[in-house]
């Protein structure tokens, strides 16, 4: 009997201690001061992520802004377009004790353009004035695969077009430099007939 009570006391100590534990989800931050997931993004397969930052005053807007910036990451993972400029200069004067002057400049753009179908924000923290948002695309979703699979197809159909006008502008070329030869001859046995 006393045995039985001590297992039965031990089990739902034991239940207890598991329901109490999973109930106290504590937010992981590294030194940084943000969530976990914004310096480690989650990799799962058949997913993208993004994380966004924004520290505004008007908590609406700052929810918006990190929304986006989060969607923007993904967009960037999916296809950006960069241009890149950098500028330097260097200048030295005098004779004995010479004086050098350099200056660097370097300027970077980044253009990203892309439909995020299924894109959804699935965490948010606010911390410290700033909120942190998680976005994820779920590339294994049907409406993703089919939006995909339209854009490649549409996408390899546009090159099939640009390779046949490339033939067929080839071709044209290869009959007008016939012609040109059939017109040369022509123009010599005429000329030699003379």
């Amino acid at each position: 009997m006393i045995r039985r009570m001590l297992t039965m006391g031990a089990t739902v100590l034991a239940v207890f201690t598991l329901v109490g534990c999973a109930g106290s989800k504590q937010k992981v931050h590294d030194d940084s001061g943000m969530p976990a997931f914004v310096l480690n993004p989650p990799i799962e397969p058949g997913k993208l992520y993004g994380t966004g930052i924004a520290k505004k005053e008007n908590p609406q807007l700052a929810k918006d802004v990190a929304d986006l910036n989060a969607k923007t990451e993904i967009a960037k993972i999916l296809g950006q377009q960069i241009a890149n400029l950098t500028k330097q200069f260097m200048q030295e004067s005098g004779v004995n004790a010479a004086e050098a002057t350099e200056f660097s400049e370097s300027v970077t753009k980044s253009v990203t353009n892309q439909n995020l179908i299924g894109c959804q924000i699935v965490k948010r923290e606010f911390e410290n004035g700033s909120m942190y948002s998680l976005a994820c695309l779920n590339l294994t979703d049907p409406e993703v695969k089919k939006y995909v699979a339209d854009a490649v197809t549409k996408s390899l159909a546009g090159k099939d077009a640009l390779l046949s006008e490339f033939r067929a502008k080839q071709g044209f070329e290869d009959l007008d430099k016939e012609l040109d030869k059939l017109s040369n001859q022509n123009e010599a046995g005429v000329n030699s007939a003379k």
